[in-house]
């Protein structure tokens, strides 16, 4: 009798596991092609890098740390990606030490102006700007994940189809303007708010950027910039 119930449970779990696979509609981060977004990015007004990848550009290169915005070049696109297939374990930009699930994938598109300065041990970027980091779970099939605002209303309404998350930072600025229009974000929702929310704070810090009247009232600081190399800029 026991054999048989051992059977039967066996058999149910069986069913169960192969029915909820098949009703899995949705794919996860790792499955994702993230590269789509470069199309899309690279139609901006500004440069845009695919680091180690696509698109290139040359740097201008000194030996001395910039000390103004006068002394960078100007507003470049960088994008990055982490596939959790491999580089599942290494630390996720801009979410607070967070480590990507080899399930997971990871897009972080930097808005940066920059300087690479070389010095006899190292060489080393300096800027300012900010950056967007979307870390993808997962995300219901069929969905073009180009089309942000897709995944976001998807997010709030099938949050068991498509779980996103993002943060925002800045480098490099501060002043009141900025601090009315931009406040950094680690790890939130991606869902119909968030995409609100990073729509207004990029327009806000934007602003804050190219406005003549904004800039003068805002401080910029070129500051080491960890998440980009020297390489990630050259030919």
């Amino acid at each position: 009798m026991k054999t048989k119930t051992f059977f039967l449970t066996f058999l149910l779990i069986a069913v169960y596991s192969c029915k909820n696979e098949a009703e899995q509609d949705f794919n996860f981060g790792d499955e994702l092609d993230l590269s789509s977004f470069v199309e899309n990015l690279s139609s901006k007004n500004t440069e845009t890098i695919v680091a180690d990848s696509l698109f290139t550009t040359s740097s201008f290169t000194t030996s001395s740390i910039p000390q103004t915005r006068a002394e960078l070049e100007g507003m470049k696109t960088v994008v990055k990606i982490y596939d959790g297939k491999t580089n599942a374990g290494i630390k996720v930009p801009g979410f607070g030490g967070l480590t990507l699930d080899k399930k997971q994938s990871n897009m972080n598109v930097y808005f940066i102006e920059t300087k690479v300065v070389e010095t006899a041990n190292d060489t080393t970027v300096y800027g300012i700007g900010y950056s967007v980091h979307y870390l993808f779970n997962k995300v219901k099939r069929g969905i073009d994940i180009t089309n942000l605002a897709s995944v976001a209303a998807s997010a709030q309404l099938q949050s068991n189809k498509t779980s996103v998350s993002y943060s925002l930072q800045s480098f490099g600025i501060t002043g009141k303007d900025l601090a009315k229009f931009f406040k950094p974000e680690v790890n939130s929702d991606f869902d119909v708010d968030g995409f609100g929310v990073i729509q207004s704070k990029i327009d806000g810090i934007h602003n804050v950027i190219t406005d003549s009247l904004l800039s003068s009232k805002t401080k910029f600081t070129p500051e080491k910039l960890y998440f980009v190399s020297s390489a990630d800029l050259k030919n």
